[in-house]
């Protein structure tokens, strides 16, 4: 992986790019460990940087011979009530569990 991207609208959606020239967007509500969606840009370039449009709609990704790729993600990040419900669970369970090591950890010796 060579870049990493938060969404501008959507707190749970990410798009990484990689040196075989992958575009992968995940979405943490959905699934950790297999993206939500991708593409691979033909022949042998690699993908290695990519920024949002600030809508969260587009998405650019450059590769190493200086082309520009240009992705409509608007299927993919639209963020609803639903989604948020999810996140705010994910992260109450995730500040719960670093809130109960960080005190685990001023009770060692």
């Amino acid at each position: 992986m060579y870049d990493a991207r938060w969404s501008p609208i959507h707190p749970a959606l990410f798009a990484t790019v990689d040196g075989m020239g992958r575009l992968d967007l995940w979405n943490l509500n959905n699934d950790t460990e297999v993206p939500t969606a991708s593409t691979h840009v033909e022949g042998q370039v690699a993908l290695n940087k990519c920024r949002w449009h600030q809508n969260g709609n587009l998405i650019a990704a450059g590769d190493d011979v200086g082309k520009i790729h240009i992705y409509d993600v608007g299927e993919v990040s639209p963020f609803t009530s639903v989604d948020y419900s999810h996140y705010k669970s994910a992260l109450r369970f995730t500040w719960k569990c670093l809130f109960t090591k960080l005190l685990w950890c001023q009770n060692l010796p």
